[in-house]
């Protein structure tokens, strides 16, 4: 990869998400990962706490947080399947780019948002819901605000499959729809924060009512993971507010396509 260029890499991709909402330890830790790299990779975990300001046992804490057992399998996985950048998150837009430079970051953060959602995607969870929906007689999308109108497109998108599709946007509305649902059905939850109260709520009724619940969010350990059965996770790393939460936008049609 050219030095400069975003970076595709599972770590800083964990990283870059759980910051949505890190302990103060946490982001300590994660702010020495993400500004460097090449010390994550070469430091002992009692440099790396002792640089961070934190204790050992922090450090071990966010490398369980991004899912390692432990800080020395968090720094192989670094060592194995990343290419140092100057600049891990995706490059934002500024008064400075030319249009052409615009362009260009538009379509490598999609590009690199995708790629870094398919790396971390669990197929097999993939293929279980591809099952449950062959198998099912009605799907629900909820979703509020911007991810209510992800939920209405889901809803006749899905309709083709010959399927009683709905979707809820509303508080009042979701829960209504939510009480109704039966075993074998199945209630996407759609939010990029992974926060929304309503769509979480309605996640927990429907799996209260069995039915098949499944989160698509952009950020890890949310609530709405908590509420669903089967969890997808976008990956694009904060890094600019709502051109973040647009671009996974991209890869969360891409896992429901």
């Amino acid at each position: 990869m050219v030095k400069g260029q975003p970076m595709v890499d599972t770590v800083f991709t964990r990283i870059g998400n759980l910051m949505d909402s890190p302990t103060p330890s946490e982001a300590k830790v994660a702010d020495y990962c993400l500004n460097n790299p090449e010390g994550i990779l070469s430091n002992s975990i009692y440099t790396v706490a002792d640089e961070a300001g934190v204790s050992i046992a922090s450090v071990s804490r966010l490398a369980a947080a991004l899912g390692y057992r432990d800080w020395k399998e968090m720094r192989l996985s670094l060592a194995k399947d990343s290419v140092i950048a100057d600049n891990p998150v995706y490059p934002e837009i500024s008064h400075e780019d030319s249009d052409e430079a615009a362009v260009e970051k538009v379509f490598d953060g999609n590009i690199m948002c995708l790629r870094n959602t398919l790396r971390q995607i669990n197929k097999a969870n993939l293929l279980r819901v591809v099952e449950a929906i062959g198998n099912t007689d009605r799907i629900l999308f909820f979703g509020s605000g911007g991810s209510g109108y992800l939920a209405k497109d889901e809803a006749l998108r899905f309709s083709h499959l010959k399927v009683t599709t709905e979707a809820g946007t509303e508080d009042y509305q979701m829960m209504i729809q939510a009480s109704k649902m039966t075993k074998g059905q199945i209630a996407f939850g759609f939010s990029n924060s992974g926060r929304t109260r309503a769509t979480v709520n309605v996640l927990n009724e429907a799996r209260q009512r069995q039915a098949l619940t499944i989160a698509i969010t952009n950020f890890a350990n949310t609530p709405l993971e908590k509420a669903a059965d089967i969890a997808f996770q976008t990956a694009f790393p904060r890094s600019g507010g709502i051109t973040a939460s647009l671009t996974a936008r991209v890869a969360l049609l891409t896992i429901m396509d």
